[in-house]
Parts: C-alpha cells; structure tokens; sequence
C-alpha cells in the first residue's frame, strides 16, 4: 500500500564539529520529535554532515553550502533554529550572522519557522541586535531557555510572545541512556572492573580553556584535594574536542595525584552515559551542568559566562556556582565535600526540578510538532 511521506523538519545549530553539547541538544530534539511524530522526515544543517546523518539517521547536508541549505528548505513543513548559544558575538561577530541568514532563508522557504531552546546573548554589536530583532519578530514561535535571554531579547525590540523553557538536552532523563555506551572505555582505563563496577567514587570533570588560563592551578589543586583525601577517582573530560585538550593537559601536568584523562571525541549519548555512571561533576563547560542535571548526578559548576550562571539558578542551584574571576579552590573544595551529605528534603527538591525542566522541554516539542499542523 502506498505510504504517505511525514513531514519534513529541517534543524539548525552548532551541529558536526563534535561539541558534544550541541550534539546532545540535536540528539534531544530528534528524540522528542521521532517519540511525538514517528513519521518525520528530519533534515540537519551540519559541518559534517556523513557523520551527523549515521549518528542520528537522519539526512543532513553541508551547513557551509547555500545551494544545498536551500533545497532543504524547500518543502518544509518546519524549520527550527537551535538550540545552544547560536546568536551571541562573544565568540565570533560572524557567528549570529550565519543563523540569522538560515532563519531568513527559512522565512523565504519553510512553512513555519521556531527559535527552539537557544540561549540568547551576548550581543555587542548594534547591527547584530537589530538584525536579531528584525528576524525573530517574523517567527512564528520564539522559546529560549532561561529568562535571561527572554529580557534581552525583549530589551532588543522582539515583539513576539517569547516563551521561557529550559535547555532542549533536559527532555533526556537517566531511563533515556545507555550506561553501556561508556562501560568498555571507563574498563580500558581501569575506573571499573572486570564485573563493570567503581574502584572508587567517581568524580568527572569538564573544564576547558579561557582567557589567561589563571583558574587552571586552582582546578588542579583543587582535583588534587578531592583525589589524595577524598578517595575519588579524578577523570578529565573534552567537551569540545580537540579544542579542551589543551586544558586538560596543563591540569594534569600541574597535579601531582593520579588522574583519568579521556583524550578522545565522545558522541552525545557516550557523554551522557559517562555522566550517569559519575557520582559528582564538576564544570565549567555550560553542557557538562545540563548532562549532570539531566541524569540526577550532583553537581558543582565554574562560571566563566552568564549562561552558566544563568541555568544554575534556574536550577535551584545556584549557590553550588563559583565565578571564575578569583575562583577559590578550598570553597569549591568544601562544596563537593558538601554534596556527599545533603539532606534528604534538599535531595527531593532537586529530583522535583530536574522532573519539572524535563516537562518544560517536553512541552517546547510539543510546541513544535503543533506548528506542523
């Protein structure tokens, strides 16, 4: 019998240059979309597209080649923008020029057209905020992950009912993952035995390189500590790969306890195993938070943007947040040691709002396979 086709959903963000943050946010969305709408018929946008099309099964295209973006575009149902730190020029004043193009072509092209989860700003220059402006007033749904970005957003002139959810990854929860994903890695390095279980506790840390790299002794002393009096295995991990490499090796040539070191690029769902299997996580990347958040490890976090700060607090956490300018490795040191005896009644509250940001991410793809129709 002849089988209509779905419809056609094309996505675009930081896709192909394995961060595994911005893969985990794809991995969440395809997930969301494919459990809400079977028959979708999904398109990425990546800078690599052979790999990101046998991560996901799905069709993906060369972000970087115009021709092809818009012959996705033609015929789609929705096009959705995000999620992650697309429009922001702290990086880069290139960077929200790029997106911002996709989403006008998109306006051309596509039926309907989302902001999907992005976390706005930075936004220094006043031709990227105009432009910003201009381009989300014409979309048909605008949803940001923290509220942050909804005030700058409306400080920029965005008109539109701006919707406040939470990171696209929280629709992931531990039930979501597959702890065997990692297990033959974290055996290989000798962190579990030959049954699969801990030597020791587990701590994982995610720091990446910034600035003038000054905050990189402090982590080190600090992993020191947790390591020689507090009984942890210490395993350093690239989020961004092979870009936090360089981090990882100053630190471990600044420590004088054993450490893990993973150097090599793991997938989204690896990442996300790997953080299920830890009893602790510390991180400055912003996605190493939202994965420990995700899977219900505790978490302490070294804010280096607003962004981290930013989910922090919107994780009712935001005193396990320490800012990067005079990063004092002894508090962050009491505050792991802290994590080990919570209270039961704090316990719960934070498995409530890790439960109450998986339905606010849930909602913002309900949100999206609506606009299909």
């Amino acid at each position: 019998m002849f089988r209509k086709k779905g419809p056609k959903i094309v996505i675009s963000g930081y896709y192909g240059f394995d961060n595994c943050g911005d893969e985990a946010v794809l991995l969440a969305i395809i997930h969301c979309l494919r459990q809400l709408r079977p028959d979708v018929r999904i398109v990425v946008l990546s800078n690599n597209p052979e790999k990101t099309a046998e991560l996901y099964g799905v069709k993906a295209v060369d972000r970087w080649k115009p021709m092809e973006v818009a012959k996705a575009l033609v015929g789609c149902r929705l096009f959705l923008s995000g999620g992650g730190s697309l429009i922001q020029d702290v990086t880069s004043e290139r960077s929200p020029r790029y997106y911002l193009w996709v989403i006008r072509l998109a306006l051309l092209l596509a039926g309907k057209t989302m902001i999907y989860g992005q976390g706005v700003g930075p936004l220094t220059s006043e031709k990227n905020r105009q432009a910003t402006a201009k381009v989300f007033n014409r979309c048909h749904e605008v949803t940001v992950r923290d509220i942050q970005s909804a005030k700058l957003l409306k400080e920029l002139g965005v008109e539109k009912n701006i919707r406040v959810a939470c990171d696209p990854v929280m629709a992931l929860s531990y039930a979501d993952i597959d702890r065997q994903e990692i297990k033959d890695v974290l055996q290989e390095m000798d962190i579990l035995d030959g049954k699969g279980r801990k030597n020791k506790p587990l701590l994982l840390a995610v720091i990446r390189c910034w600035e003038d790299n000054k905050h990189l002794a402090a982590v080190a002393q600090l992993l020191d500590a947790q390591a020689r009096s507090g009984g942890w295995d210490v395993l350093l991990v690239p989020a961004h790969f092979p870009a936090d490499m360089e981090a990882i090796d100053k630190i471990s040539n600044l420590m004088t306890e054993r450490l893990y070191c993973l150097g090599k690029s793991l997938t989204a769902r690896q990442f996300l195993a790997l953080t299920a299997y830890a009893d602790k996580v510390f991180a400055m990347r912003l996605h190493g938070l939202i994965f420990a958040m995700a899977m219900g490890t505790p978490m302490l976090g070294l804010s280096y943007d607003p962004k981290v700060d930013a989910f922090m607090e919107q994780a009712g956490l935001a005193g396990f947040c320490l800012p990067y300018e005079d990063f004092d490795w002894e508090a962050a040191n009491d505050l792991l040691e802290e994590m080990e005896t919570l209270p039961l009644s704090m316990r719960r509250e934070q498995e409530n709002r890790r439960r109450e940001m998986q339905q606010q991410a849930w909602q913002m793809a309900k949100q999206a396979v609506e606009l299909l129709d």
